[in-house]
């Protein structure tokens, strides 16, 4: 019988009943690393996490594997599996620095038609009336419109690599860490510079949308940084 203490580690987690086992678990882990249910640097018992997803531990031990292989957990040997810290300012610029690259040679390369505007248009009306607040469940809606808004960007230059690439990244897993307990303190800044993309795009001015985002890519890591040294 899990103990009280065990208990009060996991009550972040909640179960989605329709997905596979392992994506349950997976997306059950994320939002609990993600709400600090888990702190960093604490450790994750597979026994423990099964019992309260009510599931065998094989699921929860591939989810694991995958949290582990996007940095969101690590492993030690002879001590499971632990939460992984939040990055420092330094692992910050190196992930903005890799998501840059990526992200502004996917958008010269790519091929722009109407309908792919029309998408990312619609990504950031949305944006604009998702729900905002302190906590993952929150703000979940605008990470996730956020990461589509990128995602598509990066998908218009149709090399499945460079997206596979651009996705491993997870940078809005990672960055949603920051955000609890001050909520989205970039919001307005950042969908003002996706508006700011998407006209440009309309006008069919592909350089300055490159230009517009490789200066929103920047600033979005000036604003993290800023609020990582407070």
């Amino acid at each position: 019988m899990a103990d009280q203490s065990e208990n009060s580690n996991y009550t972040m987690l909640k179960r989605q009943s329709y997905l596979s086992l392992t994506d349950i678990a997976y997306n059950s882990l994320i939002e609990a690393i993600i709400n600090q249910g888990f702190q960093p640097g604490a450790p994750i018992s597979i026994d423990s996490l099964a019992r309260q997803l009510n599931m065998s531990n094989t699921p929860v031990r591939e989810a694991l594997m995958r949290a582990h292989g996007e940095r969101l957990v690590t492993q030690k040997t002879n001590h499971g599996f632990v939460v992984a810290n939040i990055l420092t300012p330094v692992e910050l610029h190196q992930l903005f620095e890799v998501r840059h690259v990526l992200e502004i040679h996917a958008l010269t390369e790519a091929k722009i038609s109407p309908e792919s505007v029309e998408t990312v248009k619609s990504l950031v009306e949305q944006m604009q009336t998702s729900s905002d607040g302190k906590i993952y469940d929150d703000f979940r809606d605008y990470m996730a419109l956020d990461n589509q808004f990128h995602y598509a960007l990066v998908k218009l230059e149709g090399n499945s690599f460079l997206l596979e690439a651009w996705d491993d990244l997870h940078v809005h897993l990672h960055l949603s860490r920051l955000y609890i307990g001050v909520g989205l303190f970039d919001r307005d800044h950042s969908t003002q510079e996706h508006q700011a993309i998407v006209a440009a795009l309309q006008e069919g001015d592909k350089k300055k949308a490159i230009s517009l985002l490789s200066q929103h890519i920047k600033r979005v890591e000036k604003r993290m940084s800023s609020f990582l040294e407070k």
